[in-house]
């Protein structure tokens, strides 16, 4: 039985990315350097996508969109994009964190995953996932604007560090204790559309989707209230 088809689009980060899904199946998965003409590029990247997966956009049962926290540019071009395809069509959209979007390359379901973006002012994004079994995670908390310090008095317990933040604050990770905290390549810190799509596909049957009228993309910043829990 063929599965959901998603268009996924992630733009939270300076990489750009789509990605197809039909339910776990990637059909196709495209990314680029969001330095340019963003606007442009990220649509290229949808028509290439869809092409490549063989399908019309009208075939799609919806979208899924990584919404933030990240890059306010980014975000305001993915989210806007993905708006005006839904309304268009009259499509569903379900709306995945771009930290849950993270965490899931770090997920080898010994340990915790905790994200830890910067996100300037002397303040982090952060959130902390626990393993769900099967490569699934489950947050112990929203994603949430903290101090460094505030951040770390969420984590309890051993865990896998992923994310940009740890750049300027992975000097504190040794509070947590010797041993503690096991900090993730930076070649895995970039959030994937692919990843997107599988999140958005599992989660599709529960009816956790949104529409074009409500999407809003997740700053923190400016909607500290706009957060994702389960």
């Amino acid at each position: 039985m063929a599965g959901v088809k998603l268009l996924a689009v992630e733009t939270s980060s300076p990489i750009f990315s789509v990605a197809v899904c039909d339910g776990p199946e990637i059909l196709t998965f495209r990314l680029v350097d969001g330095q340019g003409p963003a606007s442009s590029m990220l649509t290229d990247l949808i028509e290439g996508g869809l092409q490549k997966a063989g399908l019309k956009m009208e075939e799609l049962d919806g979208f899924a969109i990584s919404i933030g926290p990240g890059s306010f540019t980014g975000l305001r071009i993915g989210v806007m994009t993905v708006k005006a395809l839904a309304w268009a069509l009259k499509k569903p959209v379900l709306p995945v964190s771009s930290l849950e979007v993270i965490a899931h390359n770090a997920a080898d379901g010994s340990k915790d995953v905790w994200v830890l973006l910067d996100a300037c002012k002397g303040n982090v994004y952060s959130a902390v996932f626990s393993p769900a079994g099967g490569g699934a995670l489950r947050r112990t908390g929203p994603d949430e604007l903290l101090s460094p310090d505030e951040a770390l008095k969420k984590v309890q317990g051993p865990v896998r560090v992923i994310g940009a933040g740890i750049k300027k604050y992975g000097h504190k990770l040794a509070e947590l204790g010797a041993g503690w905290a096991e900090t993730v390549p930076p070649e895995q810190w970039i959030p994937r559309a692919d990843v997107v799509a599988r999140i958005a596909a599992a989660a599709w049957p529960q009816g956790r989707v949104d529409d074009a009228h409500t999407l809003v993309p997740q700053y923190l910043y400016s909607q500290e209230s706009n957060v994702i829990e389960k």
